[in-house]
């Protein structure tokens, strides 16, 4: 897409601001069976993005990977959360990002603000 439909967002000192997510050949195997075959991803900062599949796809594992509960297959590429390397700064990663499940209770009995806090 040209990038002035993609726009990016620019640090104070006028450079780009890193991606939210980079991935390049996002791989994970469970014993013989391959569940993501080198997965590239470059979602924007300040983007909204969407990651859609049929169940077994892969997608629950993509997520598990990029937020630091599962680790990546050897081989593969540079992932980077935040501008933080998921490899080498993992602790990095979880500083800068949130992440909650599809099936999170909300408490019907406080504030949709107080359950984003919840969460």
């Amino acid at each position: 897409m040209p990038s002035s439909v993609m726009p990016t967002s620019k640090q104070r000192d006028g450079h780009p601001s890193p991606a939210a997510v980079s991935t390049v050949g996002l791989r994970k195997s469970f014993g013989d069976k391959t569940v993501l075959d080198g997965i590239d991803l470059h979602i924007p900062t300040g983007s909204v993005f969407a990651l859609l599949g049929p169940n077994g796809a892969g997608k629950t594992t993509a997520v598990k990977i990029l937020s630091t509960l599962v680790s990546a297959d050897p081989g593969t590429g540079d992932v980077h959360i935040g501008g933080h390397d998921l490899a080498a700064d993992p602790q990095g990663v979880r500083a800068a990002i949130g992440v909650t499940g599809q099936f999170s209770a909300v408490d019907g009995l406080i504030t949709g603000e107080e359950n984003m806090l919840l969460m």
